[in-house]
């Protein structure tokens, strides 16, 4: 994006205007958007709170003001998606500059170097989820899952999220001090994925939540840092006791039994299979991965199915019209069934399912003898037990 430099040079002698020593002022320019709403809100560390909403002028111009006693993590958000993090501390009176057609992604701030550096991390981000879509799409046109191609797309693939996080790291342990930090911790590739998700990254948390209760104690940035933190603790012990009864009821019954209604409402059991391979899938209609492993899952379903194999389809779905539409138009003929209750799933609770797709291959005595296999490995497999 172009920022026309009479306009720049004008947002820059404003944003040296004195501000009040505990107001912020936000102002700038977005090209192309006269007349759109903006909207300000506070961010905290799980939650939004509105503040303020203004029309931006016909020169294209915006002004925020709000008072504030400790620095604050804020958004412009655009009303279409696209929004602009910011962090202040009072007395902050920055300026940021944009167009309407990049709203998020291509924008300057200046005034603040914490929203700079913020700025900087949601630009490293959205690069690394550009390659991961470009990589995604790739994947989805291949169609055999064990080519040489597909092994190399996984590779980068993983490299890509090891350079993420490997980049939140450094910048974490250079800026332990800073609230940027906290902003870091939270980034996400999507709605339910976070650079910093995993267990083990925990300890990242409670070393910034250490430092910012030394730097800025009476921030309530770092008060709800520290109370994620015992609630993520608490999450992980819970999973933990779930995953030690799961190991028990499998050595208790092998198989753990499922009874879930068809589209019809028929209850179908899980152990009504017993004597044949059964192959647990849970997959959801809007998720197009799960649909893509399905499809090429027909294949082998026609080919295994008369000789005792049978696909036990469970969807995370909470719409019977989506669920039915995508079983229709794909051409879903094994056993489909789905509680209609996601998220709240009691299946996928029992199973321990993170991600989709997920499948558990049972045998004819109902074990549970593997998981999560595809194409030829999972052939390879009903090749053995059938």
């Amino acid at each position: 994006m172009r920022i026309r430099p009479l306009t720049f040079i004008l947002l820059l002698s404003l944003a040296g205007t004195a501000c009040n020593r505990n107001n912020v002022k936000i102002q700038g320019l977005v090209e192309g958007g006269e007349g759109a709403t903006l909207a300000l809100e506070r961010l905290d560390v799980n939650r939004t709170t509105p503040l303020d909403s203004i029309q931006v002028g016909n020169d294209g111009r915006f002004t925020f003001s709000t008072s504030l006693e400790q620095p604050e993590l804020f958004i412009l958000n655009d009303g279409s998606g696209s929004i602009i993090n910011l962090l202040l501390a009072p007395g902050d009176c920055v300026s940021v500059t944009t167009s309407k057609g990049s709203f998020g992604s291509g924008y300057q701030v200046e005034g603040s170097q914490e929203s700079e550096r913020i700025r900087m991390l949601v630009e490293h981000l959205d690069s690394t989820r550009l390659l991961l879509d470009s990589l995604q799409r790739i994947a989805a046109s291949i169609t055999d899952e064990e080519s040489p191609k597909m092994d190399s797309l996984r590779s980068t693939y993983a490299g890509a999220i090891i350079s993420q996080k490997r980049f939140t790291i450094s910048y974490l342990v250079e800026h332990m001090s800073s609230l940027s930090s906290v902003y870091a911790l939270y980034q996400k590739y999507d709605e339910t994925n976070m650079v910093m998700g995993q267990e083990h990254n925990l300890q990242y948390f409670k070393s910034v939540a250490d430092s910012l209760e030394i730097t800025h104690p009476n921030s309530s940035l770092t008060r709800s840092l520290r109370a994620d933190i015992q609630q993520r603790e608490a999450d992980f012990i819970q999973q933990e006791k779930m995953n030690a009864l799961m190991e028990l009821a499998d050595e208790a019954s092998g198989i753990l039994d499922l009874t879930i209604n068809d589209r019809d409402g028929k209850e179908i059991s899980l152990s009504s299979f017993n004597g044949k391979v059964v192959l647990v899938v849970f997959w959801a209609s809007g998720n197009q991965e799960s649909i893509n492993a399905l499809l090429r899952m027909r294949s082998t379903y026609n080919k295994y199915h008369p000789n005792g194999f049978e696909i036990y389809a469970i969807s995370l779905d909470n719409s019977k019209f989506q669920w039915m539409n995508a079983v229709d138009f794909n051409e879903f003929d094994w056993i489909n069934v789905s509680e209609l209750s996601y998220p709240e799933s009691r299946a996928a609770l029992l199973y321990n399912v993170s991600s989709i797709p997920s499948t558990y291959l049972i045998n004819r005595e109902g074990d549970i003898v593997a998981r999560d296999l595809y194409g030829r490995t999972l052939e390879t497999w009903l090749d053995n037990l059938l």
